[in-house]
């Protein structure tokens, strides 16, 4: 490969496979090196010319991160770093009372419901139990004589 003039009538540098390699590695050389600095404003005195990938241990200084750490890439093109990621919840504990829109029934009373759940291959014929509007024993909406006659089998 060679490069000429605007005329193309004379070669002005031959490339040759090491130039491309330069080439490449000076522009690909800081895309996968990521480093690490304490805070938001270590992030913003990097040099955006040698490193455009890094974590900030204490991002709170952003104001889209409550607590811990997060990614940032470096744009060039608006000469701005994106947040590509944070790690608020690395640490994080749940405590019941402070989930939103929570179910309403307490721990205790889920906690019972899944250990009395249960499961049944007649589920269909056990549905169709129940009770008339006088206490009386149905099944299939019919009521169930429960009054034995005899006690002979």
């Amino acid at each position: 490969m060679y490069v000429s003039n605007s005329t193309g009538s004379a070669a002005r540098r031959i490339i040759n496979e090491a130039d491309i390699e330069a080439l490449i590695n000076s522009k690909l050389s800081n895309i996968n090196e990521m480093i690490i600095v304490d805070n938001i404003t270590a992030r913003d005195s990097v040099d955006t010319s040698q490193v455009s990938y890094v974590y900030v241990k204490d991002a709170t200084a952003d104001s889209t991160v409550k607590n811990g750490g997060a990614s940032y890439l470096y744009d060039k093109s608006t000469s701005t770093w994106v947040k590509v990621n944070e790690y608020e919840s690395m640490d994080l504990v749940l405590d019941w009372s402070k989930i939103e829109n929570k179910p309403t029934s307490t721990v205790q009373a889920i906690d019972a419901a899944v250990a009395n759940s249960h499961t049944h291959p007649n589920k269909t014929q056990l549905d169709k139990i129940g009770e008339d509007a006088s206490g009386n024993f149905t099944y299939n909406g019919t009521a169930v004589n429960t009054q034995w006659t005899t006690t002979d089998w």
